[in-house]
């Protein structure tokens, strides 16, 4: 019944310190958010639970929840009413009553919301399950009659045994919990959960047996050994969350469990020390931890409109210290035993808990043994093929034909590749601590330009071609600059240079022919066209005068028909050479086909340009010997005066004046057109 018993140990039997089980299911609110589902290595979330947004989230923490407002003031006014003796004992029980089931109905919400994942619904099903049991253990005894001793009260002893069920329920809860660590490091950390449990377990056995031996009645015994479990199943929870970095959870509802926690460890270590005046004390205390985890479990469902997982979860330590403190204290608990009691009952189980604490440390450190084995293997591995691939970059940078500098920020070399001697003609110690234009002078603008772009922006990279001097003629070199200061193993420029002398002489090998006539050498076309939009660009001084002779050999065809293809190109060959001795160096000679030649003089005037004609043509006159062929040819000149900028008219003008001269009945070779 709720009336006061006549001694504090039949007020010890009574089953209000059922509050204490809430402690296994309760432990320190440290956590963050996070949790996973049994045997998964992360909580599954149902593909519905979409975030909030930050305005949304902030609106739901300002709006108060009228229900947790209604829950807080009524069990605050119903503590006060217990303090004040206003209300009987057994209307103390309907009310604790009461807030059990208020528990187990939000602990059903929370487990039935529907985007909560896997582990928090196992989590809160179960602990809602032991809140009706809770809840049942105190209606008993609000509404039973006691009869006989304890010991002997069917109602307090059923009491009892749906105490005992509810603990069962935290533990079970507890114990299947899943914990947040991979795979490889489960046996290491249920190893240290255990450690640490075996020491609270000694600590348990150490205040169940103050005198070192078991006193009082049987029902005494039974319930102080049952709030100890209850306890140690609360420390066991928050050791094993602490260690795996997981909680079913959200951190605000903590506070309030915490508050739960600290008053009802307040009122389990005053239940059979108060005396009978003071049991509304240890009434208030039961009621309200039953309304604190109330509160926390409303609040879990609150919170889980703005977190719908409903998880916290933290950072986990890779070695946690609080193994090393159970063996600490677990070895200082056996020697004060045993040096102020001796082998009592006590004793005795302080030296099975240190020999088991003993035999689990044994087993932890093998398992580290063998991790640390197998991570030297694994380091050793990993060196051996870091000094594979350091040997093998190093062969292929020194025997590369590429060279490779690593420069400081204002051009010094730091490190240089053996290539540098091929290339540059010095050896690679002679170059290191010099700056990159001492050892290339001839293309010290080239090089400060590509640095100062380099330079300009972070990991950039820019190309150049440099022209330096060697032996035993100048090289071309492609040098790629690659901006790596703000990398911490580099911390420099680095510099890759290519040798690309034979690539620019083929290239130019190839413009040349594709510019110049094949058999005289002399500009095709093609290079004519380009002398002649080069001197439109850079025309600009009046009164200049161009001129256009055009140029084709009289008989050329009987020469090739008579005497062969091959005496035909040889003549074309000397005509070549005396046209080059008949012009200025400023002029272009250039054939645009067969037996045609065209003659471009620049900045001249009527008569240099007749003069130029004439001369060239009495230069063709000349017999010309050709293999063993003395031949004697002539040629048509016809020559146009004007612009270089109207070249087209004055190339179609001087193929005009070339034919009319053909054509002169008075054998006049060169005919001018003004």
């Amino acid at each position: 019944m709720a009336t006061p018993l006549p001694d504090p140990g039949g007020l010890a039997d009574r089953p209000g310190i059922a509050w204490s089980a809430w402690t296994s299911a309760f432990p320190a609110m440290t956590s963050e958010v996070g949790a996973d589902p049994p045997r998964t290595a992360a909580p599954e979330l149902p593909a519905a639970a979409e975030p909030m947004s930050a305005s949304a989230q902030a609106q739901r923490r300002r709006r108060l929840d009228p229900f947790l407002a209604a829950l807080g003031g009524t069990g605050l006014l119903s503590v006060i009413a217990v303090l004040g003796d206003v209300v009987p004992g057994r209307v103390a029980d309907v009310a604790c009553t009461a807030a059990w089931l208020v528990f187990a109905g939000q602990c059903r919400r929370v487990a039935t919301a529907p985007h909560a994942a896997r582990a928090v619904r196992v989590y809160w099903r179960m602990i809602g399950a032991a809140g009706l049991l809770f809840a049942l253990a105190h209606l008993l005894y609000a509404f039973g009659r006691p009869r006989g001793t304890p010991s002997e009260d069917p109602i307090r002893l059923a009491a009892m045994a749906l105490i005992a069920a509810a603990v069962a329920t935290l533990g079970w809860a507890v114990v299947t919990y899943p914990m947040q660590a991979p795979r490889h490091d489960r046996r290491r950390l249920l190893l240290d959960v255990a450690t640490v449990m075996t020491a609270l377990t000694m600590f348990a056995w150490l205040l169940w047996l103050p005198d070192g031996s078991p006193d009082g009645s049987p029902v005494q015994q039974g319930l102080s050994l049952l709030a100890c479990l209850l306890a140690l199943l609360g420390v066991t929870a928050g050791v094993k969350l602490r260690l795996s970095g997981s909680a079913p959870w959200i951190p605000p509802a903590g506070v309030f469990v915490c508050l739960g926690v600290l008053v009802g460890s307040w009122s389990l270590a005053n239940l059979v020390s108060l005396g009978p005046n003071e049991i509304k004390l240890v009434q208030a205390g039961q009621l309200a931890a039953a309304l604190l985890f109330a509160l926390g479990a409303r609040v879990q469902w609150t919170r889980m409109r703005v977190v719908p997982a409903g998880l916290s979860m933290r950072r986990r330590a890779v070695n946690s210290p609080l193994p090393y403190l159970a063996i600490a204290a677990s070895l200082t608990m056996l020697v004060t035993v045993l040096v102020y009691e001796g082998l009592t009952v006590r004793g005795w189980g302080m030296v099975v808990g240190v020999v088991a604490i003993a035999g689990l440390a044994m087993v932890r450190q093998s398992l580290a043994f063998g991790e640390n084995s197998r991570l030297l293997r694994r380091l050793r591995t990993a060196i051996r093929d870091l000094h594979q691939q350091e040997r093998r970059f190093r062969s292929l940078v020194q025997n590369a034909s590429d060279l490779t500098l690593l420069l400081d920020p204002d051009s010094t070399v730091r490190y240089a590749s053996p290539a540098l001697h091929d290339l540059l003609g010095l050896d690679p110690p002679q170059a290191v601590g010099r700056r990159l234009t001492a050892l290339a002078p001839d293309a010290a603008a080239a090089i400060e330009q590509l640095l100062a772009d380099v330079q300009a922006q972070p990991r950039s990279a820019h190309r150049a071609q440099l022209c330096v001097a060697a032996d035993p003629g100048p090289r071309w070199l492609e040098a790629l600059a690659t901006n790596r200061m703000d990398d911490p193993g580099v911390g420099g420029v680095i510099v890759n240079v290519h040798d690309v002398t034979d690539s620019r002489r083929l290239e130019e090998r190839l413009r040349e022919q594709a510019m110049h006539d094949e058999l005289t050498g002399l500009p095709n076309r093609f290079l004519l066209n380009e002398r002649i939009q080069t001197m439109q660009d850079g025309t600009g001084t009046s009164g200049r005068h161009d001129a256009v002779l055009m140029l084709d050999l009289d008989d050329f065809k009987s020469v090739n028909d008579q005497l062969g293809h091959q005496t035909g190109d040889g003549l074309l060959v000397v005509v070549a050479q005396r046209l080059r001795r008949s012009v200025r160096p400023v002029d272009i000679a250039a054939r645009v086909g067969g037996d045609e030649f065209v003659v471009l003089l620049s900045d001249t005037t009527r008569d240099g340009a007749v003069a130029t004609a004439q001369r060239i043509h009495a230069a063709l006159s000349e017999p010309m010997t050709v293999g063993e062929h003395q031949l004697s040819v002539g040629a048509s000149i016809g020559v146009a005066l004007g612009s270089v900028d109207r070249f087209d008219d004055l190339l179609r003008d001087a193929d005009t004046a070339m034919y009319t001269a053909k054509r002169d009945p008075d054998g006049v070779r060169v005919h001018v057109v003004d």
